[in-house]
């Protein structure tokens, strides 16, 4: 291993670590703090730091003529993740325990991978789907018994972010696609933060002000959230992939489950039963089987038909 790689790879782990540390506080806070609230004001504090690093520090530019097609993917990008996905996630985490909320939020790659057949045309693997299936089957084992109707209505909500996710996962890809790869990662989240966040903070302005916040600590985990889980984890992991391989950065992103389960333990007094932690790996081995990209399934199928043509 190189040491770039090492380092990235430390680097990964670290931010993912303080993002689960923020999923764990923002569940102690929503006691205190409506969603609403903490959504809109933390993106206020992590888009302004966000467009002081692209635009001030850094000195990016918008390139002129980006094109009515280039503006549209950003525009979607910035809605379904800064209204749709923000706002689903924190009314989720608002009801249902930190590491469930986190479990289910991991099935955002399975997802993207069956959005992508249908948006970027990519078949999937044999093992994809394999990885997929067992994935998903780790879902039977980690709810043994249908939850409560709080908690059933809050996966049902994280299920309605991460499908929002997903599809700005495929967008940002066709994006790339269109602009050749050339266009800046900053400039694409910093103006889709833009775009969406504007939405998601005239909401919160309307009907949310001024904003209820009391307590040093509640301001403080918001202010982490803006400055963690907005600003610095768009830009840490933007950078990361410029070293690591996307699958090998979506197998270090599965590890925030660990990580915010073992951080709920002592801060939540959350506690994972023995189907829970055998859910949780399930989902870990089908994410790992994702990643493989041999073995396309629509050049299996070919070859079956094409068996059969010749009998």
């Amino acid at each position: 291993m190189t040491r770039e790689r090492a380092i990235a790879i430390t680097q990964t782990v670290t931010m993912l670590v303080f993002m689960s540390l923020g999923t764990v506080l923002t569940k102690l806070t929503l006691s205190e703090v409506s969603p609403l609230t903490f959504t809109w004001v933390s993106l206020v504090i992590g888009g302004t730091i966000l467009i002081t690093y692209t635009f001030i520090i850094r000195k990016e530019r918008i390139p002129r003529n980006l094109g009515r097609q280039v503006w549209l993917y950003i525009f979607a990008i910035g809605f379904f993740n800064f209204v749709v996905g923000r706002f689903s996630l924190m009314y989720a985490l608002n009801l249902m325990p930190a590491t469930t909320n986190t479990y289910i939020t991991n099935f955002i790659g399975f997802i993207t991978m069956v959005m992508s057949i249908f948006i970027l045309k990519e078949a999937p693997t044999i093992f994809q789907v394999m990885g997929a299936v067992i994935a998903f089957s780790g879902l039977r084992v980690f709810f043994l018994q249908i939850p409560p109707a709080s908690e059933l209505l809050g996966i049902v909500i994280t299920f309605i972010g991460i499908i929002g996710i997903a599809y700005t996962n495929n967008i940002a890809r066709k994006l790339a696609i269109v602009t050749n790869f050339k266009l800046s990662n900053n400039i694409i989240s910093t103006m889709a933060l833009i775009m969406g966040g504007s939405i998601t903070v005239c909401i919160g302005l309307i009907l949310d002000w001024p904003p209820q916040i009391s307590g040093w600590q509640n301001w403080g985990t918001i202010l982490y959230s803006g400055f963690i889980g907005v600003a610095i984890g768009l830009t840490v992991w933007n950078y990361i992939l410029r070293t690591l391989r996307s699958y090998e950065a979506s197998i270090l992103g599965a590890s925030t489950v660990i990580w915010t389960a073992l951080l709920a333990v002592p801060i939540l007094g959350e506690r994972l039963a023995s189907n829970q932690l055998i859910g949780i790996g399930l989902m870990l081995a089908g994410l790992a089987l994702v990643q493989v990209r041999r073995g396309r399934f629509d050049q299996l199928t070919r070859r079956i038909i094409e068996l059969r043509a010749n009998k």
